[in-house]
């Protein structure tokens, strides 16, 4: 067995991830057992259509109303075996709740905290998402909330990085998130900052509410994201859900960023609010 770590930041990834800077990183992962096409075909059928995304593989950059795009889920294994003809896009959701897939996405994490030099524990509600895509598949522009981590699998993609012109369109487009219309998909093409080549063994940090979007090469694509919370992009995200309860009560609460001291303030409540919620209803997700 190789002594090399499973993932590799090149000593570089603590930093990036304290400043939310996207990172390119190399991986191990293309030859593991439950990455291979057949082994996610499996998957799939294990998880079942509740828990899989599916769209038209070929779509615009800028894609803020996905319906039209939305593709029926027939026999998902053999739709997923026929990547390379049906012009399909499958994303499957959650995939840490299968316990052997847990497993994998909890080594990851623990590697990536190793790596960033902070302790495991700290990194919660992991999450990991396996992408499989028809050649020339587009993923729109977006954001997500969690700290995320694109592996590269098989095939070949570009990853392109954008910023929001101002905060008053961060602000925009983070209230359209949270108000549960978009999902993250942006209405605008950002103005592009950087780009990334994957190819297997390739990966990258993606940094929460960063533009990023991905086009795929003349191939198929397999890859893997995992994500996880940490104190940072926690604490932003219970602040912004706390602010969209104020928005629908009439009132205008300070943006997130504009009152340090009572951004902690909220979060704090907010956790407050969640402790109660789970002593009275126990969680049964199976993120952690």
């Amino acid at each position: 067995m190789s002594d090399a770590p499973l993932i590799d930041g090149d000593g570089l990834l603590g930093a990036h991830l304290a400043e939310r800077r996207p990172l390119a990183l190399r991986h191990r992962l293309p030859d593991h057992p439950l990455l291979q096409l057949d082994a996610i075909a499996d998957l799939a059928e294990q998880l079942g259509p509740d828990s899989i995304s599916a769209e038209k593989a070929e779509k615009e950059l800028v894609a803020a109303d996905g319906a039209a795009d939305a593709l029926a889920i027939r026999a998902i294994s053999e739709q997923i075996r026929s990547l390379a003809a049906n012009d399909s896009w499958f994303t499957l959701l959650n995939i840490e709740r299968v316990a052997s897939y847990h497993r994998l996405v909890d080594e990851i994490v623990d590697e990536l905290a190793r790596q960033a030099g902070v302790e495991a524990g700290t990194l919660r509600r992991r999450m990991g998402f396996v992408f499989a895509s028809s050649p020339r598949s587009v993923t729109s522009a977006h954001f997500d909330i969690e700290q995320s981590f694109c592996l590269q699998l098989q095939g070949r993609r570009r990853l392109g990085f954008g910023r929001f012109a101002d905060d008053e369109q961060r602000e925009r487009e983070v209230r359209r998130y949270w108000g549960g219309s978009s999902f993250g998909k942006l209405e605008t093409m950002p103005e592009q900052t950087d780009e990334l080549a994957l190819g297997p063994g390739d990966g990258a940090y993606i940094p929460p509410y960063t533009p990023h979007w991905l086009s795929n090469g003349d191939t198929t694509s397999l890859s893997l994201t995992v994500t996880f919370f940490n104190r940072d992009n926690e604490d932003e995200s219970l602040v912004q859900a706390l602010n969209e309860k104020v928005r629908r009560t009439g009132l205008t609460p300070r943006p997130y960023g504009d009152a340090p001291r009572r951004d902690r303030a909220k979060a704090g409540a907010m956790r407050g609010y969640a402790a109660l919620r789970r002593r009275l209803r126990p969680d049964t997700s199976a993120s952690h």
